[in-house]
């Protein structure tokens, strides 16, 4: 079983070895076929044509990205172990940093529409 400290290392990138490359690979990688998906399913044909691919490519994507954010959000409870405040300081410090705001917005958009049917959240997606 992988450790907390581990996992934080990996995500963050605290230390740079190969699993720290293929997981940053990875999410860009997610990121940039998200992003082609996205700029395909505007173009009424395509979106017609393969619209069950992208709804699968947006759930596979938001399971993918939902996990990031809550490994990412459990793991730096890590960076202040045994520190006054300890794992809840290193978690609040991810939720509220630039990038831990970012990753909850990407997916948000996709729970928002099971909470509010009908809403159009294209306009959200294309700034996930």
């Amino acid at each position: 079983m992988i450790s907390k400290q581990r996992i934080y290392e990996i995500l963050d990138g605290a230390v740079r070895d190969r699993a720290s490359k293929i997981c940053e690979i990875t999410i860009i990688s997610v990121v940039v076929v998200n992003v082609f998906a996205v700029i395909l399913d505007s173009v009424p044909e395509i979106h017609y044509e393969y619209k069950d691919f992208f709804a699968n490519l947006e759930l596979a994507s938001v399971i993918f990205f939902t996990t990031e954010y809550v490994l990412r959000v459990w793991s730096y409870g890590a960076k202040y172990r045994g520190q006054p405040g300890g794992p809840w300081k290193g978690r609040k410090e991810y939720i509220f940093s630039f990038y831990g705001f970012i990753d909850f917005v990407a997916t948000m958009p996709y729970y928002l529409q099971f909470f509010i049917p009908g809403m159009d959240l294209r306009v959200l997606r294309v700034l996930r």
